[in-house]
């Protein structure tokens, strides 16, 4: 399974899954994004576009949701969003109990298909066959998460560690050290770091110490005048 392997593949219909739960969670649900807050559109037509346009991109074709399926999809993204805090959080106990919960709710079950001339390989559904996109695209994405929580790849599913940031991302890095869900959260993190270090080096030199009154003058100036004798002069 590609999440066991070190160069982390994603070639798998499950490892597409967990793709496309993590663009429902960055984009249908508020919160920060690399500094900004993200906020969802409050308008139900701008709602349902949202949901349409995220949900085009996941299945790379053009979609058309009624209000009602452009809801469900936004509750999902909530829910998968749940399962990336409990695993950012260091909480793989509930974060399972909460999958096996979603599981059920959308009836996720794993079939064989074959189609558009590729061999047979795994499809997730729901076993809903009335289900909108909705459902099926949640049965898809908490069955993916599921097989990655019951891997060692559950570690590397993760939140943005960025101040001002929550979006999800997938660490595909070989050591699993990712901590930020882009280039510009870790650029950010580090110029702000550079930023309090460079206030702290600073602040010593900035008001710390004895303040220096007209009675300090004389000694400083003492201090500061070579001794008498030893003054070196050009020939």
């Amino acid at each position: 399974m590609s999440w066991v392997s070190v160069k982390m593949k994603f070639e798998s219909y499950a490892d597409r899954g967990v793709e496309s739960a993590v663009e429902l969670v960055n984009r249908l649900s508020p919160g920060w994004s690399r500094g900004r807050r993200w906020e969802l559109p409050t308008a139900s037509a701008a709602r349902r576009g949202l949901a349409q346009e995220v949900e085009a991109k996941i299945s790379g074709r053009s979609v058309t949701l009624g209000g009602h399926a452009a809801e469900e999809m936004i509750q999902l993204a909530a829910e998968l969003r749940a399962v990336f805090e409990l695993l950012a959080a260091a909480r793989p106990d509930q974060a399972a109990a909460l999958v096996n919960s979603l599981l059920a709710r959308y009836q996720a079950a794993p079939q064989l298909a074959r189609h558009d001339g590729e061999s047979w390989h795994l499809h997730f559904h729901s076993q809903d066959k009335e289900a909108g996109r909705a459902i099926a695209r949640g049965a898809m994405c908490v069955i993916a998460l599921a097989v990655v929580i019951g891997s060692p790849g559950g570690a590397r599913l993760g939140l943005c560690d960025s101040a001002n940031c929550d979006r999800a991302f997938i660490d595909t890095s070989k050591n699993g050290s990712r901590r930020f869900c882009s280039s510009a959260c870790l650029s950010r993190t580090k110029v702000a770091a550079f930023r309090t270090r460079r206030s702290e080096l600073r602040a010593p030199l900035l008001g710390v110490g004895p303040a220096i009154g007209p009675a300090d003058l004389p000694s400083l100036t003492r201090l500061n005048s070579p001794p008498r004798g030893n003054t070196l002069r050009a020939k």
